[in-house]
């Protein structure tokens, strides 16, 4: 296959050009002597930082326009430690306790606008014994002649309450 006369000359030019570009490429640049009304740039710190620059061109030079990047997703944040969940405040004092014939004992709570009266296997009327719920949130897990034991039934969480004896 024959060439036209242009394309062999094209060619010719454009294996002159990379030549000519590789040529540049290889030699090392000029070293520039500073001019003498300027200062010259100070050594660098010994904490290894880069030293100010004297002007824009050594300034851009130090750039790095393309910073390494991964693409790992970022490590998830600490997570705010949070306490473990706990029971308001109990609400319920002992107003009264009392013995009848020498019968179990009989206790009254007082709380949240109401009077829950707590006794096991006794006559008076809407008592709660063991077991029973005072309300919602609260039920009498165990009656002593020593301590009243209510557990807060959303967490689980039980309040002993101490009977002085008299």
């Amino acid at each position: 296959m024959k060439l036209p006369l242009y394309l062999r000359v094209l060619l010719g030019l454009t294996v002159l050009g990379c030549a000519w570009l590789f040529w540049q490429d290889s030699t090392p640049p000029p070293q520039e002597t500073p001019a003498p009304n300027t200062r010259p740039t100070p050594a660098p710190a010994p904490d290894d930082s880069p030293p100010p620059a004297s002007d824009s061109a050594e300034a851009l030079a130090r750039v790095d326009i393309f910073p390494s990047q991964t693409w790992m997703p970022p490590p998830p944040a600490a997570a705010p430690v949070s306490q473990a969940p706990r029971a308001p405040p109990f609400p319920f004092t002992v107003s009264a306790q009392w013995r009848y014939q020498n019968q179990a004992k009989i206790v009254v709570l007082q709380g949240q606008g109401t009077r829950y009266t707590l006794c096991r296997r006794c006559a008076v009327p809407g008592h709660i014994e063991p077991g029973g719920k005072l309300d919602a949130h609260y039920r009498l897990e165990k009656l002593s002649d020593s301590a009243v034991v209510i557990q807060y039934l959303p967490l689980g969480q039980v309040t002993t309450l101490r009977l002085d004896s008299p």
